[in-house]
């Protein structure tokens, strides 16, 4: 399922130059959150500003290790569709704000939620993926433990 993974990178600097293009003096009030344009040099929530770059790197080291673990496990045929899925996800939405931070020296954030944080598609990949990913891991060791159980 690694087609995702452009898929996503290609949605989220789509959506990031929309932001940029159409959001950056026009914010639009949408029920309880607000469509806007901000330029994070942190990390999630705004965390460690001024820090772009060296979060660039982070990003790049995960990726290229999830690609790996990711590869390996697949082909021992030890990842079901649902653990694919959401490790292709966090590695699409990582990649998103990994040329973010190596384009522009920031991450362009859209989605503004008044008491919470600002953060964007690839973001959401990223969260969205890692919920995924924890269910694949609960759903694994709860059907190893099973297995486990009925042997004995």
């Amino acid at each position: 399922m690694s087609w995702i993974v452009p898929v996503i990178i290609f949605a989220d600097q789509l959506i990031k130059v929309a932001a940029k293009n159409y959001l950056f003096y026009n914010p639009i009030k949408i029920w309880f959150f607000e469509l806007t344009y901000t330029e994070n040099t942190g990390i999630a929530f705004g965390a460690f500003k001024g820090a772009s770059l060296f979060f660039g790197v982070v990003s790049v080291v995960v990726a290229v290790i999830m690609l790996i673990a990711r590869d390996r496990f697949y082909r021992q045929g030890k990842l079901s569709p649902l653990g694919d899925l959401a490790v292709n996800m966090i590695i699409g939405g990582a990649i998103g704000n990994m040329v973010d931070r190596i384009r522009l020296g920031y991450v362009v954030d859209m989605f503004y939620i008044p008491f919470f944080s600002v953060f964007n598609v690839a973001d959401s990949f990223v969260t969205i993926g890692a919920v995924l990913l924890a269910i694949y891991f609960l759903r694994t060791e709860k059907i190893g433990a099973k297995n486990t159980s009925n042997q004995q």
